[in-house]
């Protein structure tokens, strides 16, 4: 077991992907270790079809179709701006991240405790390792969610060790009277799985490849944004999904999602309303998303105001799943599109105060991280002003990964 390291010049070039629920992002990115922040050399993002579904099922044809018609433009437009950049970049890595529904993540954490001293091992760490790997294995087959759907691993990783409940990066070799390893499993459909290794052997076959679950993602950038915040509950909110993360002592130990998302509540509202689904999904995207309330009758507007606060109560039962008996964390990070926090701020808030009794303060990791990477790339044309948060996300773990505590990539 070893961190990841990257040896030779401290820049690279890498792809990155991004599969949300209602979307496929592909990107060129380079990576210098002397910077930072990442630089974007060219993305682009191919959305599912924005149209009525009755089923995941036929949601995930709609991203298979987007990453098939994505991975053309990352090999003809892409390969372009790349060499327009650096005639003698060669793209070293794929790294595909993939979100809720696609996505599950499950943490858990095993103890090791004796009176007296005892010396941290290799030997030790593995089996300690080992035994919380096969529990999640043994209890993602016995969730009946979960084992019913063609579903592989992606990503096996250790993201806290605690001695004497200290975190320590590498506690080889050192003594303690207390161990604990904290170790998450990420899973996802296999069908996704093997359109994405599909498309790297045939485009990118000699790149190293690895694939990982996007609220990990989140979980690590927003550790590095704000370190100080330990007790956090992330919130993810895509076009098909909306997943939380809670964070407790600065550790990710437990995620849930809930199968509904921006395009989801615009179909409600377009049903009810008869007015285009576009032109709902504008509505929610404005400054004032409630303000097309007002031109309703007044029976359109109690229905659509039952399906703002029908999802409001999705969250909140969600938000009652913490993994623990607990109450979700006060502070509350979103993020989505950088367009749509004003309607899901206002959503999410409520949906926290039915579990918090009180208000809970909310922050978005869209914001902060456009505004970081912006202020930075006034160099770097290319990146500056990129409004895609999800990609900025993205973009940073892959330029940070050596920083951040995972390893034993699949």
């Amino acid at each position: 077991m070893s961190l990841l390291k990257f040896g030779g010049t401290s820049k690279k070039y890498g792809v990155v992907v991004d599969i949300g629920s209602g979307s496929v992002l592909v990107s060129i990115v380079e990576s210098d270790k002397n910077n930072d922040y990442p630089n974007i050399i060219w993305s682009h993002r191919e959305l599912a079809p924005l149209k009525n579904i009755d089923s995941l099922e036929q949601s995930i044809n709609g991203i298979m179709t987007a990453l098939v018609n994505a991975s053309m433009q990352l090999d003809s437009v892409g390969r372009k701006f790349l060499r327009e950049h650096d005639k003698n970049a060669r793209l070293q890595e794929t790294q595909c991240g993939i979100s809720a529904p696609w996505a599950y993540t499950v943490t858990k954490s095993v103890n090791y405790e004796q009176e007296e001293d005892f010396e941290i091992s290799k030997t030790l760490i593995a089996e300690l390792v080992k035994s919380v790997s096969d529990s999640t294995v043994e209890e993602m087959k016995k969730t009946e969610e979960i084992s019913s759907m063609d579903l592989e691993i992606v990503t096996q990783s250790t993201i806290s060790t605690l001695a004497n409940g200290y975190q320590v990066a590498h506690p080889e070799g050192q003594q303690a009277k207390q161990l604990e390893i904290s170790y998450t499993n990420a899973i996802s459909q296999k069908l996704l799985i093997d359109a994405v290794d599909e498309m790297q052997s045939k485009l990118f076959s000699g790149a190293k490849s690895s694939k990982i679950s996007f609220i990990l993602m989140l979980y690590a950038v927003v550790q590095e944004f704000f370190p100080n915040n330990k007790e956090v509950c992330l919130v993810d909110i895509t076009y098909e999904a909306t997943e939380i993360g809670i964070v407790r002592d600065g550790i990710l130990k437990y995620c849930t999602h809930a199968p509904f998302g921006a395009f989801s509540l615009a179909r409600e509202i377009s049903a009810v309303t008869k007015i285009p689904l576009t032109e709902a999904f504008g509505y929610l995207k404005s400054q004032k998303p409630y303000a097309f309330l007002d031109s309703l009758s007044k029976t359109q507007r109690e229905e659509v105001e039952n399906i703002f606060e029908s999802y409001v109560e999705k969250i909140s039962e969600l938000f009652q799943q913490t993994g623990d008996a607990l109450s979700i964390p006060k502070q509350i990070s979103i993020h989505t599109d950088t367009k749509l926090e004003p309607i899901f701020e206002d959503l999410i808030d409520k949906a926290a105060k039915r579990n918090l009794k009180s208000a809970p303060q909310i922050y978005s990791i869209s914001k902060e991280i456009v505004n970081r990477i912006n202020a930075k790339s006034d160099k770097k044309p290319q990146t500056q002003n990129i409004d895609d948060t999800a990609l900025l996300v993205s973009a940073q773990f892959f330029h940070k990964r050596d920083d951040y505590l995972l390893f034993d990539y699949v």
